[in-house]
């Protein structure tokens, strides 16, 4: 039976046609095009990372926007105040001083009341002249950064968009600049076609769209006949999701989930362990990447539905973080995002049932209290 995008779609009225879309598999890809993009832009530049560090990566990049805004360009960055904790604020500050307006996500004020440490930015993007974009996982520092720049070479992934998403992109970068407390310029015309793809963006910005995402997960996950491929950084998925995975397998859906060996978070992984056992009794199949730290926030199902983006499967992307997350519903999009998981699949291990039940007993209680502890994680 032939697939129509429309049945892996909670709301086609979101869905926008005449779209390019194109996999960047790594970070030589995903930083080389970052560059590419920031020095194409004619106009307007719109750049958001939760993570924007001032090490040689960082002063690589901030050195392009300079040299964008002294030709003339708009450009617009907002960095999240406590992504970019450890950057020396005088490296923002030059940066204004070249004439990139620049804007920090709520700012680190914890005597203020109704102050919330938890409400963070976690997007990471560039937009040039609302025509073309970039969305991923990938901040600007140099552990994100690919060994050929002198970075750690983490793995993660990116979607380089080209069409009305582009557009789509920069009016919700608008809406994180006014959160900034600064005014936004009059907005873009509409972009035009650039290919046949169909997608949408979906973004967590509020309470109001704060589950968009998993929503999207959820209806996506039900639709599915023949294949879920999720790879996630961070994979604490919320009892919903993990029984609509559950749901799948045991309908004959093959489920894969790829999730990292080595982490900068190792409670979040042990955490993740506590889940495994009832997961894989369902017949879902677990892997653990063995390259350098996993990143990635992707999924593909039935090589219809795909999603890219910053969203990872936990409590806080769920309910703090603005997030922000491309959807594509295209075939070769989908077939690249298929062969990207099954070429991963070579550098996993696949967790065992045998594997959980035999862990000593101190390790699943500590993965069990964890889990308890998930929405703090």
């Amino acid at each position: 039976m032939e697939k129509n995008w429309r049945d892996y779609c909670l709301d086609p009225g979101i869905v926008l046609p005449g779209n390019r879309a194109v996999l960047l598999r790594g970070g030589a890809e995903a930083f080389g095009a970052m560059e590419e993009l920031i020095l194409s832009a004619r106009r307007r530049l719109l750049l958001e990372f939760y993570a924007f560090a001032d090490d040689a990566v960082g002063r690589r990049f901030g050195a392009l926007l300079a040299s964008r805004a002294a030709a003339g360009v708009e450009v617009y960055l907002i960095y999240d105040a406590v992504g970019s904790l450890l950057t020396d604020r005088d490296f923002f500050r030059d940066l204004a001083r070249a004439g990139v307006r620049v804007g920090e996500f709520h700012p680190v004020v914890p005597w203020k009341p109704y102050w919330n440490w938890g409400r963070r930015d976690h997007r990471k993007l560039i937009c040039a002249d609302g025509t073309v974009a970039l969305v991923g996982g990938f901040n600007l520092s140099e552990r994100d950064a690919p060994k050929s720049l002198g970075g750690a070479g983490w793995k993660d992934a990116q979607a380089r968009v080209t069409g009305p998403v582009a557009a789509e992109i920069e009016r919700l970068f608008w809406g994180s600049w006014l959160a900034c407390g600064k005014v936004p310029p009059v907005r873009s015309a509409p972009a035009p076609a650039a290919g046949s793809a169909h997608a949408a963006v979906l973004s967590a910005t509020g309470f109001r769209q704060a589950r968009s995402i998993r929503r999207a997960y959820r209806h996506a996950i039900d639709a599915a006949r023949e294949r879920i491929s999720v790879t996630n950084a961070y994979f604490l998925p919320d009892r919903i999701i993990r029984k609509c995975l559950m749901r799948a397998a045991r309908r004959g859906v093959d489920v894969r989930i790829i999730t990292p060996g080595k982490t900068d978070h190792p409670y979040v992984r042990w955490a993740s362990w506590a889940m495994f056992p009832r997961m894989m009794s369902s017949g879902i199949r677990l892997y653990e990447w063995q390259g350098e730290i996993l990143h990635s926030k992707t999924a593909v199902i039935d090589g219809v539905w795909s999603s890219v983006g910053s969203h990872n499967l936990d409590h806080r992307s769920l309910h703090y973080n603005l997030e922000l997350n491309i959807n594509v519903f295209d075939g070769d999009f989908g077939a690249d995002m298929e062969a990207l998981f099954t070429n991963d699949l070579a550098g996993c291990r696949e967790v065992t049932y045998g594997e959980c039940r035999a862990r000593p007993f101190v390790q699943k209680a500590a993965s069990s209290a964890l889990y308890l502890m998930r929405s703090w994680l």
